[in-house]
């Protein structure tokens, strides 16, 4: 969370279109929450549960409601409305504020803000850029490729080949986002993004080689500014000791803030080639978000099998048993008893 988010930020939000309309030695207010209210029910008197400390959106409902009022009961109304603190007022669609509204914004000192943008556009505005501001960032050692349309994340200690990996792919045609260093950043609808910190986004370090230029190298399409991590793909050296997911069942997700992505670890060991094995990472994934799940169908399968093959049995032994109850020998027992 920022140490100081303003309503003067806010206001640099170009995106947001809002105009100072009164209030406007309020602008140091703080915006503490990601929410937003419409306040239709504390228009009509009932404070209770009122969200006091989020942006408080005023759309043709509000206003309308406000203006069949007569002067008395909405100076009443918002009055108290203003009573509470609260970071600041928006009225959406360029509509007209209130006098009564603009004299208390100034009085309480309370930032009354006007946007052309109508009450459904805003809000969702307002959430993604709060929610991109407020939402918590972690700087990470690695590399973001963009591989298949998928954001792929590549971990490991330092020299296991992360930047050499990427290079392949960049070879291959996929996209080169962050080297050495990803900012990472959850953002609205449970994402998270992963931002090349350095502004230089078209350098790359290669141990043996130096500095190179991506875009020289392999043009402008090969680079870009950010992407939503869907893959983390961890390296690290072989260890014959360690038992390695050989079937897809056992993987763990990569945990950041409480959101889960999709993790595989790749051992590094000469012979393998991991860019190719990163790029059937990343088309797996793909194919699991179509429904296709190897690993389960394959288990699936292979369950419905082995079920098969024990009602074969059984049915096996139940017309074995059938047959020696029905033999001729069997049958002249029966009839001599």
């Amino acid at each position: 969370m920022p140490d100081a988010f303003t309503i003067a930020k806010l206001l640099q939000y170009l995106e947001l279109k809002l105009e100072p309309l009164a209030g406007k030695e309020g602008l140091d207010r703080r915006i503490c929450s990601v929410q937003s209210n419409r306040p239709g029910l504390a228009l009509c008197g009932y404070f209770d549960h009122f969200g006091h400390d989020r942006v408080q959106i005023f759309g043709n409902g509000e206003i309308s409601y406000l203006q069949q009022l007569d002067s008395s009961e909405q100076y009443a109304i918002l009055t108290r409305f203003f009573s509470y603190e609260i970071p600041c007022l928006v009225i959406t669609s360029s509509l007209t504020a209130p006098s009564e509204m603009i004299a208390l914004s100034n009085k309480q000192r309370i930032p009354l803000l006007q946007t052309e943008h109508d009450s459904s556009t805003f809000t969702t505005l307002l959430l993604h850029f709060l929610e991109n501001e407020f939402g918590p960032t972690e700087f990470v050692h690695g590399n973001l490729v963009d591989v298949y349309g998928l954001g792929v994340l590549i971990l490991g200690q330092s020299g296991i080949g992360k930047s050499e990996a990427s290079l392949e792919l960049l070879r291959k045609g996929h996209r080169l986002i962050a080297d050495d260093t990803v900012l990472l950043k959850k953002i609205s609808e449970h994402r998270v993004f992963g931002i090349r910190p350095n502004p230089l986004k078209h350098y790359m370090e290669i141990r043996g080689l130096g500095i190179i230029d991506v875009v020289a190298l392999f043009g402008t399409t090969a680079v870009g500014n950010r992407k939503q991590v869907e893959l983390v793909v961890t390296l690290e050296q072989w260890n014959s000791a360690r038992s390695y997911d050989r079937t897809g069942l056992e993987s763990k997700p990569y945990q950041f803030h409480q959101e889960s992505i999709s993790h595989v670890v790749l051992p590094v060991a000469p012979g393998r080639n991991i860019s190719s094995l990163i790029e059937t990472a990343a088309a797996n994934l793909w194919s699991k978000k179509l429904g296709i799940n190897a690993p389960e169908n394959l288990n699936r399968a292979l369950t419905d099998m082995m079920n098969d093959e024990h009602k074969k049995d059984r049915v096996e032994e139940w017309q074995h048993q059938t047959f020696l109850f029905s033999s001729p020998q069997v049958l002249e027992v029966e009839k001599s008893q």
